[in-house]
């Protein structure tokens, strides 16, 4: 079957117009470029619409494409983000309809593992993109309620009994999703790191490969405008405490200058949540809310910013905003280590600062601030980070593999 023309089913929470986070656009953006090469492409996601309540199905169609969107049932609590058995049978209802030749699973959370094992049951050649740490930890991004990370480099369920409120059933959860996981016939991280963390959590290291993600390119003719005003900051990832956000106010109350602007994209825009106001963020500088940017609107994005602020407060699986601000000669502030770091170089394209390193943070702004010129000038863009196109190919050989 080798070259052949195959039918896809890729599952995620979401999709467009639902669009969310980086599992999502990885999603999105592959199931595109699969079909592009002239694989038949079907997508399956969530969709929280009261109308659609109890699991009722849904069809439409985005970027060409024809989603299934399922009614997802409002999980509160971890269990129920975990566990959907109602939703078992709807997803044997479309295996049957449209009888893929391999199912590709992205983020699940709220739709249930149960679609995995169906499908596994099913004798349908079974992909995991781990994508952050969720089958494995209930908080999803290894970090304590007070939203430090844990300090893991392999998730032990005896070190996630201090932090979760039921031990024994999460480390019931983990030794499900380690026998799921392991029936899969492949596994995918997006960074050789996260490979690392996932095969150290139990994960078959034999069926464990790297995809790594893609990422949109500047236009052919993108060219940085010449800019000589006082340094522009970006913060990407709205108000919550994963990507940094006490860490960049914080490092603001300790800079009483206003010779800087800082564009602060709210993510959640795109759910139809603001979760950033103007009234918030009162200090010396100008600042600035604006919406998530689109593929459309990247250039333009990056274009106005001559630093990206990246605190992360856990270890990144990958990074696709850090890579979009250094494909286009921005200079990044990052938190060291995990799959952020890859293309990051200290000195060269990036300041590396240490986890919750509040005052590395300012002092790594202070040093912008008093030397603009130098960072705008210093930022090397890389061009080794693949796209998604690239990634696509390499996922449709991984596909075919399992087929021939």
């Amino acid at each position: 079957m080798a070259g052949a023309m195959m039918r896809i089913l890729i599952v995620n929470v979401h999709f467009e117009p639902e669009s969310f986070g980086g599992a999502t656009i990885v999603a999105e953006e592959t199931a595109e470029n699969l079909a592009a090469q002239g694989h038949e492409v079907f997508v399956m996601t969530g969709i929280m619409e009261p109308r659609l309540a109890g699991g009722r199905l849904h069809r439409y169609e985005a970027r060409g494409l024809p989603v299934i969107a399922i009614g997802r049932p409002a999980a509160h609590s971890p269990a129920e983000e975990y566990h959907q058995p109602d939703l078992a049978a709807r997803m044997r209802e479309v295996l049957a309809v449209v009888r893929p030749d391999v199912v590709h699973f992205h983020a699940i959370q709220s739709l249930g593992v149960e679609m995995v094992k169906v499908t596994q049951e099913a004798g349908i050649p079974t992909i995991v993109t781990l994508h952050d740490a969720w089958w494995f930890c209930e908080r999803q991004f290894m970090v304590r309620a007070d939203g430090t990370w844990c300090g893991q480099t392999t998730i032990d369920a005896s070190v996630c009994a201090t932090c979760v409120p039921d031990p024994h059933a999460h480390e019931r959860r983990q030794q499900e999703s380690r026998a799921i996981l392991n029936r899969c016939d492949r596994v995918l991280a997006p960074s050789e790191y996260w490979a690392g963390v996932m095969g150290g959590s139990g994960v078959d290291r034999r069926i464990i490969g790297v995809n790594r993600n893609g990422v949109h390119h500047p236009a052919p003719d993108f060219r940085r405008t010449p800019y000589q005003g006082v340094i522009r900051f970006g913060y990407v990832g709205g108000d919550t405490p994963i990507k940094g956000v006490r860490q960049v106010r914080d490092a603001l109350d300790q800079l009483p200058r206003s010779d800087y602007e800082l564009h602060i994209v709210d993510a959640f825009l795109n759910l139809g949540i603001r979760t950033l106001h103007i009234r918030d963020w009162q200090y010396p500088g100008l600042i600035r809310v604006v919406p998530g940017y689109t593929r459309a609107g990247m250039d333009s994005f990056f274009d106005g910013i001559d630093v990206l602020l990246f605190p992360s407060q856990w270890r990144e699986s990958y990074g696709l905003t850090v890579r979009e601000a250094v494909l286009r000669g921005v200079w990044v502030i990052a938190t060291d280590g995990g799959g952020t770091a890859d293309d990051l170089r200290d000195g060269v394209n990036a300041t590396l600062i240490g986890m919750d390193d509040t005052a590395g943070l300012r002092n790594a702004m202070r040093d912008i601030m008093d030397r603009p010129a130098d960072f705008r000038d210093r930022a090397r863009p890389v061009r080794t980070i693949p796209t998604f196109r690239d990634q696509a190919v390499e996922l449709a050989d991984i596909y075919d593999s399992l087929l021939t």
